[in-house]
């Protein structure tokens, strides 16, 4: 779709307000510079997990699927995938469930804790559905949560999507699979050292986890194929 904006929306981490006004900012840069073509929003996960409201955020992304077109796009990230393990393991006393809880999954069980049993259940059952990585082929773009495996590309994994931080992939010079000649990753997952997006190679790679949880940024990309990227915050 050439022309369509590609917005890429990195870690959000339970932040809601600052997701809704970002949201807000892009569609009203949209309109006013870029003549009000579509938005394709692509959120790249980490949706939960040490911010103060993960429930109302899961919550929010679900509803605001159905009211946008393109119909929005939300990844699972590393975070989602430790709290789908910890639920359905079944035992609150469990290794995963009290690995979850020290990587932040106490503030997301706090954001439920006045919610109904049922949209615990409605939430966990969405989250499951999530993919790990959308691909926009004739645009040249990979969004994925935490990266891919850049030597076997796109022979790579959930857990590679998810987790991974290897330095092969975080220098795009190290690239060596045939399916990303002229292709750009766009992730997050690993938090910017100075909370700036991070551009690297000739934009083959583009992070844009700037630490919102941690008092950076929620970053946006905004992407039309040919155009430089634009980076807008809340």
């Amino acid at each position: 779709m050439r022309d369509t904006i590609y917005c890429a929306i990195g870690d959000i981490h339970g932040e809601l307000d600052r997701l809704k006004a970002l949201h807000q900012r892009v569609l009203f840069f949209v309109e006013q510079a870029l003549g009000g073509l579509p938005v394709q929003f692509i959120h790249l996960g980490d949706l939960v997990d040490r911010g103060p409201d993960s429930c109302g955020v899961v919550e929010y992304l679900r509803n605001f699927e159905h009211v946008r077109h393109p119909n929005p796009i939300t990844l699972r990230g590393n975070h989602e995938q430790l709290m789908l393990d910890a639920f359905l393991s079944g035992d609150r006393q469990s290794a995963k469930y009290r690995t979850w809880l020290t990587n932040g999954g106490s503030a997301t069980e706090a954001s439920y804790a006045n919610q109904p049993a049922s949209t615990l259940v409605e939430h966990i059952t969405w989250m499951q559905g999530l993919e790990t990585i959308h691909e926009v082929k004739d645009a040249g773009l990979i969004f994925v949560h935490a990266g891919i495996d850049p030597d076997i590309f796109p022979g790579c994994d959930d857990v590679v999507h998810m987790w991974t931080r290897r330095r092969e992939f975080m220098d795009p010079r190290c690239w060596t699979a045939p399916a990303l000649q002229g292709q750009r990753v766009i992730h997050g997952h690993t938090p910017t050292r100075d909370f700036e997006p991070e551009t690297s190679g000739s934009g083959q790679r583009v992070n844009i986890d700037t630490g919102a949880v941690y008092g950076g940024k929620l970053t946006a990309v905004l992407i039309q194929p040919g155009e430089d990227d634009i980076f807008l915050h809340s």
